[in-house]
């Protein structure tokens, strides 16, 4: 199907998030800024929490200036791939940055220019729309995982064609029967399929002490993430849900940036050590786990705040909760983080994240959870599964679905959220 003169107009390429965007629905990149700069101003007294902001805000524009000069940048799905990235002088962004600039029109793209059905994963018709709408942009390097999503298997097949370098990973699953002698066999192979990514995007073998080093640094940078949360326990309106969000984000990929990401959590430590307690304007303050996506609609995450929640723990993809697991080599420790080996966030079965995420919510208070996921996603059925476990231990728990681009939380979905946190007061 070819596209009509109005559709053309659709998908020119768009420019930065932060300076504009020729795409019709510009009014919600700007309402999710708005969110961002109000946060900031309630943040005035964290300089940390600013700095927060600012690396998040500038993370893409920065990475494509430095892919036009020349550097090397790639896009990774999942957040397990910045330890082999910067080994490789790669600077990672994860496609889930994708939403900063995604709107009702990534999603038209989609449907009309790749033929999707309009039942697909918000997240997938999201995610390439605004690939077709970066096709001239500087970053050319797609490093995806088959298997992990067939739907996204599709999406990255058809952005080859669009002048996309796509790098495959043949990626494994770890079924629910853990049969140790199977995940073994299941680490090397994957290990293998890293190794050869390294020469593909390379040319040549990566230097596994480069690999170790990167390791290290991000168990180092994990380990100031969970003192953070661990300091915010006694005072939680310190960082608010939005801040928490942007600073678990970053502890997979730091924004790009590395040494400042761990600078402004050493900051925010110090910040924390010495700060005045922050009451909440509605007294008690209600704690809460966040399980599964992370919504771009940040109008839920200023409702909970406004409602006199806190988000206390997350459990994302992002396996902030424990260091990197130990292997043989670097690559085998990727690959056993990849399978969920410590945070229980890698491919595979639901029920392998349940004694993780029952660690979280018991280690930081949250008295509920809050499950969210995208619209047709198959990680909707992942969380049946996890809430009906929760409901067995008496932990009540709410679930919500909401679309992967930029735009307003629906009406209903606030409206949940706050009938949920008033029955936890």
């Amino acid at each position: 199907m070819s596209l009509t003169t109005t559709d053309k107009r659709l998908v020119e390429p768009v420019k930065s998030f932060a300076s504009g965007s020729d795409i019709r629905n510009l009014h919600k990149l700007h309402g999710q800024l708005t969110y961002i700069e109000q946060s900031k101003k309630e943040h005035a007294y964290s300089p940390a929490v600013v700095k927060l902001y600012d690396l998040a805000l500038s993370y893409v524009a920065d990475a494509e200036t430095h892919a036009r000069n020349g550097g090397r940048v790639a896009r990774v799905m999942g957040p397990w791939m910045a330890p082999l990235m910067y080994a490789m002088d790669i600077v990672p962004i994860p496609l889930n940055e994708l939403d900063r600039s995604g709107s009702d029109d990534t999603i038209t793209i989609a449907e009309d220019h790749f033929q999707l059905p309009k039942e697909t994963c918000s997240m997938v018709s999201s995610m390439l729309g605004d690939l077709y709408l970066h096709r001239d942009r500087p970053i050319k390097d797609l490093v995806v995982f088959n298997g992990r999503c067939e739907p996204l298997n599709i999406a990255s097949d058809l952005v080859a064609a669009e002048g996309y370098r796509v790098h495959r990973i043949e990626a494994v699953n770890r079924p629910l029967d853990n049969d140790p002698e199977r995940l073994a066999v299941t680490v090397r192979f994957l290990a293998d399929e890293l190794a050869d990514l390294a020469i593909r995007l390379t040319g040549k073998p990566v230097d596994l002490a480069r690999v170790e080093f990167e390791i290290a640094r991000s168990n180092r940078i994990l380990g100031k993430v969970r003192r953070i949360f661990d300091l915010r326990k006694s005072n939680p309106l310190y960082i608010k849900t939005l801040g928490t969000m942007f600073m678990v984000t970053g502890s997979a990929n730091f924004f790009g940036k590395p040494e400042q990401y761990e600078a402004t959590l050493d900051l925010l430590i110090e910040e924390l050590i010495t700060a005045d307690y922050i009451r909440s304007a509605r007294g008690k303050i209600v704690q809460l786990a966040w399980v599964g996506g992370r919504s771009p609609a940040f109008g839920l995450y200023k409702t909970i705040d406004d409602c006199g929640g806190a988000v206390t723990a997350w459990a994302t993809p992002n396996s902030w909760s424990q260091d990197w697991p130990r292997a043989r080599n670097p690559l085998e420790s990727i690959a056993l983080q990849i399978l969920g080996k410590t945070g229980g966030n890698g491919l595979g079965s639901p029920v392998h994240r349940l004694k993780p995420i029952e660690r979280l919510v018991n280690e930081f208070g949250a008295s509920g959870i809050i499950f969210y996921s995208f619209l047709g996603c198959f990680r909707g059925v992942h969380q049946e599964i996890q809430r009906d476990h929760f409901q067995k231990l008496a932990i009540p728990s709410i679930g919500l679905e909401g679309t992967f681009h930029v735009g307003p939380p629906s009406g209903q979905l606030l409206t949940r959220i706050r009938a949920f946190i008033e029955m936890l007061s």
